[in-house]
């Protein structure tokens, strides 16, 4: 079986769009695209093709986003969209490692210590913020000019709802992780200070781990920059966490 696009229903009726790359493994790898990111994103497809290489692969649209539905709003709802996932997961598959970029590695921290999934056995989040409300984006610097420019492309772009709604707080609930959790960041990310993984990363109980990409900017970018440093980084954590 190669690639399909699936969809499933979140509990206040958001219809969520993924693919799905089956191999007929029973170890699968979830790929949350952050902010104005897509699973038509160019440097998520290319990343869940990498990752087929060992396991099956599911890469999702939160909410306003790509071909799901609704309005994306900033953490607020968005974990109804990846437990939506996770159920049709669980009656597939007996071991998954999730990895969320940006603000999905938000949503998945959050997702994750709310509610014990099982058949989730490993976490990695790449550039998250540790809270909303102290997410650095300098957008006038030139670097943050530059990063954004270049992630426009096919695939990006977001129908975005009211960014004032009540969110969780990453960092309030990292403690309650119940998976081994790989903290990933850039010291030059202009969005998501580094500090931001440092600070998940104190707060979050063993076993853990803390990565911090020396010149490595935001997301999905240390991944953009160099594939087969970030493919080995994050394939290391998972033949420790999955097998």
């Amino acid at each position: 079986m190669g690639q399909l696009t699936q969809t499933v229903l979140t509990h206040d009726r958001i219809r969520i769009a993924f693919d799905w790359y089956a191999h007929a493994s029973r170890t699968a790898i979830i790929v949350c695209p952050g902010f104005f990111q897509s699973k038509q994103a160019r440097s998520f497809q290319r990343m869940s093709q990498a990752f087929t290489d060992r396991y099956d692969v599911v890469c999702m649209d939160f909410r306003g986003h790509g071909r799901s539905g609704g309005w994306y709003t900033f953490s607020s709802r968005e974990s109804a969209d990846l437990e939506a996932v996770l159920e049709w997961m669980q009656e597939r598959y007996t071991a998954v490692g999730l990895i969320g970029f940006s603000m999905a590695g938000a949503i998945a921290i959050t997702t994750l210590s709310q509610r014990r999934w099982p058949v989730v056995r490993s976490l990695i989040s790449v550039s998250a913020p540790s809270t909303f409300d102290r997410i650095e984006f300098k957008w006038w610097h030139p670097q943050a000019i530059w990063t954004g420019c270049q992630a426009l492309g096919p695939g990006t772009g977001c129908r975005p709802g009211s960014p004032f709604l009540p969110k969780p707080r990453p960092l309030d609930l990292v403690a309650q992780l119940p998976v081994p959790t790989l903290f990933v960041h850039g010291t030059r990310d202009p969005i998501v200070g580094h500090q931001h993984s440092k600070r998940l990363y104190a707060a979050a109980r063993e076993p853990k781990r803390l990565a911090i990409i020396d010149r490595g900017r935001h997301a999905e970018f240390l991944f953009r920059d160099d594939p087969q440093r970030f493919m080995q980084l994050v394939n290391g954590w998972w033949d420790q966490t999955l097998q």
